[in-house]
């Protein structure tokens, strides 16, 4: 907008939107601090634990793209308003849950609701501001959805730790139909596109299905183990939607996921790393989790803290970044974001339990200026990529990437966790009662006893233990400290395995057209 009038309009609109993206990154970010409690209060396994993040983040994924191509056509308000509605409803009812398998049901409803938001707000950027002034923009959009991150990682484990898990969904649900508010009073519609194709249903299905096996298979390989028939059945289905997928993209003129879009490396590359990214960001974050609440002394405002400084951190970086990007080649900010990355990882790999707060906090520092600061430089490299009139479905697109990878993220590092803390916790009590040959029953409540704060053991076990000399609390105290310690390593070499990847992508990036432009006008003035 060329105005100073139309340039404050734009940011008023921008502001409004923004407050509901906040909302939505701010309840995504309470459940980190609340995941523990909701385990133990369902008394579901670590692993299983998974399946709430992946059913928010399964509705989250395949319906971004979705609703993005529906706001193309009937009005992205529109759209918006509907999501906030519904993110709102779901959310008193996760807090009213009576059973996992409801609250795993509200979940789910809460990722649709967030997918008719988050697209949205990406498209009003590209709508609201011309390219010279988009990577500010985007920066302060990067810049709230981290704040979002920050503030409900400390207030939900403050929250949690005071009036219980519940409280956390209760606020968010509350404060949704607050930002609701702004939304419908200031943000002009977007007039929809006048030639509105059939929905693409079929489509939609074989998203969800590819969606639904990637992100599960995990969860599933742990549980079931890689042999598994459901193992492999998962698999065969994943693969199976995928191929069905790609050729029916391709004959579809409007299809769910528009391969014209993805065929274009300048929006590929960048997605394919902003991925990567967020899978090495939630594996920090949900590794971390469960690190901190479990280890001696840990608590749920604890891992609060942590996720302040680390999404604190992007705050810093992200506007700067935001700024920078319109002024430098967004490929070096992406590059040094990655080596950031790299270096953060090293430190992540030798944490242990008895490594200080403080300490924990530097390396989560480190891993949020990263995110932050390569934020705004990949997105306005996807999003430029975008035609003006794809940019509904382009932006939805992009977001998938992005919400497809805290799932990803989440999951791997969970399956990784869990089945190394269980193997380790195990291995560990067997070398200490090594010579008191007890059935593998007992073994078994040692190895749950030790994972769990209650620490309640039958009393055979505990009497077992007492005649051999051996104390029950130090026996289980020391397990459990070499299962998360293993279990965190383990992650640590997950996750440096995917910023390497991401590194060598970041390599391959082009440069963008303004920079070339730039590079050739000063080589002949040279």
């Amino acid at each position: 907008m060329d105005s100073r009038t139309d340039t404050r309009t734009a940011w008023a609109v921008y502001a409004a939107l923004l407050f509901g993206t906040f909302i939505t990154i701010e309840a995504a970010a309470f459940q980190a601090p609340a995941l523990p409690s909701v385990t133990r209060h369902f008394g579901i396994p670590v692993n299983m634990s998974a399946l709430i993040l992946i059913l928010y983040s399964l509705a989250l994924t395949v319906f971004a793209p979705i609703m993005g191509r529906l706001g193309d056509q009937h009005g992205r308000k529109r759209v918006i308003t509907i999501g906030m509605l519904v993110f709102a409803a779901s959310e008193f009812a996760a807090a009213w849950a009576p059973n996992f398998w409801f609250f795993l049901g509200a979940r789910f409803v809460q990722g649709l609701g967030a997918a008719c938001i988050l697209p949205g707000v990406f498209a009003y950027a590209t709508h609201l501001f011309p390219d010279n002034k988009r990577g500010l923009a985007l920066g302060i959009l990067a810049f709230t959805m981290t704040f979002g991150a920050a503030s409900g990682g400390l207030l939900g484990g403050l929250l949690i730790d005071r009036l219980g898990w519940p409280s956390v969904y209760w606020i968010s649900g509350a404060l949704t139909l607050i930002g609701l508010v702004p939304v419908r009073m200031l943000v002009p519609e977007i007039a929809p596109a006048k030639n509105q194709a059939a929905f693409d249903y079929t489509g939609a299905m074989l998203l969800f299905a590819v969606i639904a096996s990637l992100l599960s298979l995990p969860t599933w390989a742990t549980n079931f183990g890689k042999e598994s028939p459901i193992t492999w059945a998962i698999v065969v289905v994943g693969i199976s939607a995928l191929i069905v997928l790609w050729r029916h993209s391709k004959r579809m003129a409007n299809p769910v996921i528009d391969l014209g879009i993805l065929a274009r490396g300048t929006f590929a590359t960048p997605s394919a790393i902003y991925w990567l990214h967020m899978i090495f960001s939630s594996g920090v974050v949900y590794s971390l989790a469960f690190f901190i609440n479990s280890r001696p002394g840990g608590t749920a405002a604890q891992f609060g803290f942590v996720t302040l400084f680390l999404y604190g951190s992007g705050l810093i970086s992200s506007p700067i970044a935001g700024k920078l990007v319109d002024r430098i080649e967004p490929r070096v900010l992406v590059i040094i974001a990655m080596l950031a990355s790299l270096g953060g990882t090293l430190l992540f790999l030798n944490i242990d339990v008895t490594t200080p707060l403080w300490m924990v906090i530097a390396v989560a520092c480190i891993m949020g200026l990263s995110i932050g600061c390569n934020t705004p430089a990949i997105m306005k490299l996807a999003l430029g990529a975008v035609p003006a009139k794809d940019m509904g479905a382009g932006s939805g697109l992009f977001s998938m990437f992005r919400d497809l990878g805290s799932p990803t993220g989440s999951s791997l590092s969970l399956a990784v966790f869990g089945a190394s803390l269980a193997y380790a916790t195990q291995d560990a009590i067997l070398r200490q009662i090594a010579a008191l040959d007890l059935p593998s029953t007992s073994v078994e409540a040692l190895a749950r006893a030790a994972s769990s704060r209650a620490r309640e053991l039958p009393a055979e076990v505990a009497t077992r233990l007492g005649e051999a000399g051996l104390s029950a609390d130090a026996v289980l105290a020391e397990a459990n400290i070499a299962g998360l310690n293993t279990a965190l390593t383990n992650v640590g070499y997950m996750l440096l395995g995917l910023i390497g990847l991401a590194l060598v992508l970041s390599l391959r990036l082009a440069r963008t057209r303004a920079a070339a432009v730039t590079g050739e006008a000063q080589a002949r003035v040279g």
